[in-house]
């Protein structure tokens, strides 16, 4: 029995280190970008630290080690350093003063080229209407009739990247990206009001052009006074690039206030995730509602924010 305490000892450490690796890695993926595919793994590397932690707590674990109680404080401080990444999303964005401002809605999809999931996503958009449907990963003949109630559409096919409107939609581009997919850039004019609407759908951050992509995001939010930025990032809020984007692109996160809210899944029973669907925004506008809806033919979640729009007003459209 004597025997055991030291090889216990010995396994506790290589545990307690595995799991101070573990987290910093993930906590250096806020600020590297080789790091940042570790800050996807944040909510399980913090089940891991806590469950070391409660295992420091026990009388079994203080009778086998030298110095309990530093042990103890170490696995908590790793907890209390992990846990404050996802818990920073509870604190709700500060809104912009505006005047008489216009609302409008916006939903996301990734719809992994289902039917299913086209057809489903119909009836979501009937059951929380929408102004603007944004989908990814479909085909135009899947597309064909399911939004028809929507008068205004425009599309980067190379991209799988579409639009489907209920305000007039004008100067359309297709923004190429070095080795990754191109975005979708589109003018809404939300009646005497208008937005840049930019969809994306960038590739993961194993890979070098995932960081360039989000930058190219964030310098194309700035060419206008209001921005819509959304779409498959393949990236949780905390990683450096998004951080990184958000802080050059003068964005907000919809998610900021509303929680985790996992939109992609690993499993088909959607019981393991990660949120990396986004909906950001700058300039005149401000949030005021954003929901994550769960759905069953797609591995990604939809999801979807409201919005108010003020700043300059445009002439008044010709009768």
């Amino acid at each position: 029995m004597a025997a055991s305490a030291p090889r216990f000892a010995s396994l506790a450490k290589i545990i307690f280190i595995s799991s101070c690796v573990t987290a910093g890695c993930t906590l250096l993926g806020m600020v590297y970008d080789s790091f940042a595919i570790f800050t996807h793994f944040i909510c399980y590397s913090l089940a891991y630290s806590a469950a070391i932690a409660v295992l420091t707590s026990t009388t079994f674990f203080a009778r086998r080690v030298w110095s309990p109680p530093k042990w103890r404080k170490g696995a908590v401080f790793v907890v209390f350093a992990q846990a404050l990444v996802p818990l920073s999303l509870l604190i709700p964005n500060g809104g912009v003063e505006l005047n008489n401002p216009e609302r409008f809605s916006v939903t996301w999809m990734n719809l992994h080229y289902e039917t299913a999931a086209v057809n489903e996503l119909v009836q979501i958009v009937k059951k929380r209407p929408s102004d603007i449907v944004v989908v990814a990963e479909a085909k135009i003949q899947q597309l064909a009739e399911a939004f028809s109630d929507y008068p205004f559409s425009r599309e980067v096919t190379s991209a799988s990247l579409y639009v489907f409107s209920k305000f007039p939609l004008s100067k359309v581009t297709s923004v190429s990206n070095d080795n990754d997919r191109d975005f979708l850039v589109v003018e809404v004019r939300v009646k005497r009001r208008k937005f840049t609407l930019l969809a994306a759908h960038v590739r993961w951050p194993i890979y070098s052009q995932h960081a360039k992509t989000l930058a190219n995001a964030a310098q194309w939010a700035t060419r206008s006074e209001n921005a819509i930025v959304l779409g498959d990032m393949n990236s949780t809020p905390w990683a450096a690039p998004f951080r990184r984007m958000l802080r050059d692109g003068d964005l907000k996160h919809s998610r900021q206030g509303y929680g985790w809210l996992n939109s992609w899944h690993i499993d088909s029973d959607k019981h393991f995730g990660l949120p990396i669907d986004h909906i950001t925004y700058r300039g005149k506008i401000n949030n005021t509602k954003f929901e994550l809806i769960e759905t069953e033919h797609s591995d990604h979640s939809a999801i979807r924010g409201e919005y108010v729009l003020a700043g300059k007003l445009t002439r008044k459209p010709r009768d």
